[in-house]
Order: structure tokens, then sequence, then C-alpha cells
């Protein structure tokens, strides 16, 4: 269920802003609202109350990269 809910915060938080703004600082928005939503995902695969098996770190790996991803575009001019 937290899951399914950072998923819709990052879905709510790109059509709210894609429906407001369309300029540079707009898709700063939408990348901060996505790294963040990445790196809660992959955060939160990794501390579910479970044993952690390959699909599960693989999962983790997919949404820390995204993460990081966004965190590298966010820092670049």
């Amino acid at each position: 269920m937290r899951m399914i809910g950072i998923t819709l915060v990052a879905l709510a938080g790109n059509m709210w802003q894609n429906s407001k703004l369309t300029n540079a600082a707009g898709i700063k928005f939408v990348g901060r609202v996505m790294f963040l939503s990445a790196l809660a995902l992959g955060l939160l695969t990794i501390f579910i109350p479970a044993e952690l098996a390959p699909f599960t770190i693989f999962y983790a790996v997919i949404g820390l990269g995204f993460a990081l991803a966004y965190l590298i575009n966010l820092t670049r001019k």
C-alpha cells in the first residue's frame, strides 16, 4: 500500500505540474518529484519486512538507479 501511495504522489505531482507550467522550472519540479518517489520506492523495497530475494534486490536497484539518474540530471546545467 505504501508503494502504491508513493507512486500516486509522483503521478499526481507530474499531472499537476504539467497542467500548470511548461517551462524549465516546471521540468525541474517534476524531476524533484520523480527523484523523491524513485528514492522512496527503492528504499521501501529494501526495508520491506521479508527476506531479500534476488528479485527484490533487483527491483530496489532499478528504483535507486532511476533516483540516481534523476539526481544526476537535476544537478547538471
